[in-house]
C-alpha cells in the first residue's frame, strides 16, 4: 500500500509532457548562509512558481514561510551541516519525516557525502530515513556525492554508492553527472530502469553548460535534473527554467527536431542572465 502512495507522490514532481523532473533545491542557506539568490525567502516566490518547476527542496523553517504558496511539489530536506564545521561532509538529521508530513511535504530528501569517514554514518542514516518515510508512504530522494580520494574520476565508486542507496530502498537519486557525458549510460545501467536518477546542477556555470546537461539528460533518458545555484544565482531565473523546460519538451517531437533545436541553442550567443 505504501508503494502506491510513494508513486503517487513522486508523480507530482514529473512534468507529464516531458516525463522529466525539474527540481530546484533551495536548502543552501543552512550550509552556506544567506547567499546571493536566496537571501530573502519572499523573493524566491517571484520566480519559483513558474510552470517549469516541478518541485523544490526546502528545510523546514523556510518551508513554513513559503511552502503554502508553492504551486509545485515540496521536498523537505532532513539533514544538513554548516560548511564551517570540522566535518562538513558528516551531515546530521535536523528534523523527522513526521515533521515533513505535518508541513504537507510530497517527499523527503537526505544528502550523503561518501568518504572513508562518513560511509557507515551515511548507511545508518539512509536506512533509518527510508524505513520511517516508507511507513508514511513518503518517497525518499537521496543526494549522493563521492567525496573519496579521486572520487570524481571513478565511475565505479559512485555507482557503488548509488547501488548502496538502492539496496536501502531509496525512491530517487540525485548525483553529479560524469564530466564525459558518454559515460552516462554506464552510470545509469541497472538503476534508472527502477530508480529515477536526477543530475545535479552544481556550482554556477555558464548557460551553455547547463543546457548541455539538460540535453544529455534527455539523450540518455535520465530522470531529470535537480539544479539550484545555476537557477537562483542568475539575474533571470525564470528565463533559465523556461529554457530547461524547453530542452526537455522539445525532444518529445523527434530525434531530428531535438538535434536541430540543440544545434540552434549552441550557436546562439550565451544569454546575459
Amino acid at each position: 500500500m505504501t508503494e502506491m502512495a510513494r508513486n503517487r507522490r513522486w508523480k507530482r514532481f514529473i512534468d507529464p509532457q516531458s516525463e522529466k523532473a525539474l527540481i530546484v533545491p533551495l536548502d543552501h542557506g543552512l550550509t552556506m548562509g544567506p547567499i546571493r539568490g536566496i537571501n530573502r525567502p519572499e523573493e524566491m516566490l517571484s520566480w519559483v512558481n513558474t510552470e517549469a518547476v516541478t518541485g523544490v527542496v526546502l528545510h523546514k523553517g523556510i518551508a513554513e514561510r513559503i511552502g503554502g504558496q508553492l504551486n509545485c511539489g515540496l521536498i523537505i530536506h532532513l539533514n544538513g551541516s554548516i560548511n564551517t564545521d570540522e566535518q562538513p561532509d558528516l551531515k546530521q538529521l535536523v528534523t523527522t519525516v513526521e515533521a515533513a508530513v505535518r508541513l504537507g511535504a510530497d517527499a523527503v530528501s537526505v544528502q550523503t557525502n561518501f568518504s572513508a569517514i562518513t560511509a557507515s554514518h551515511n548507511l545508518r542514516l539512509v536506512g533509518h530515513v527510508v524505513d520511517e518515510a516508507h511507513a508514511w508512504g513518503m518517497p525518499v530522494l537521496n543526494m549522493v556525492y563521492d567525496k573519496s580520494i579521486n572520487g570524481s574520476e571513478n565511475l565505479a565508486s559512485i555507482r557503488h554508492f548509488m547501488r548502496a542507496a538502492v539496496e536501502l530502498g531509496v525512491d530517487a537519486l540525485k548525483v553529479a553527472a560524469p564530466k564525459d557525458f558518454q559515460q552516462i549510460p554506464e552510470m545509469l545501467d541497472g538503476i534508472q530502469s527502477h530508480t529515477p536518477v536526477l543530475f545535479a546542477g552544481g556550482t554556477l556555470a555558464n548557460e551553455r553548460a547547463l543546457i548541455e546537461l539538460a540535453a544529455a539528460t534527455v539523450e540518455h533518458n535520465a530522470g531529470g535534473i535537480c539544479v539550484g545555484r545555476n537557477v537562483f544565482q542568475r539575474t533571470n531565473p525564470t528565463a533559465t527554467l523556461t529554457q530547461l523546460q524547453s530542452v526537455f519538451r522539445d525532444d518529445m517531437l523527434s530525434e531530428t527536431g531535438f538535434a536541430r533545436s540543440l544545434t540552434m541553442r549552441q550557436r546562439e550567443p550565451e544569454l546575459a542572465l
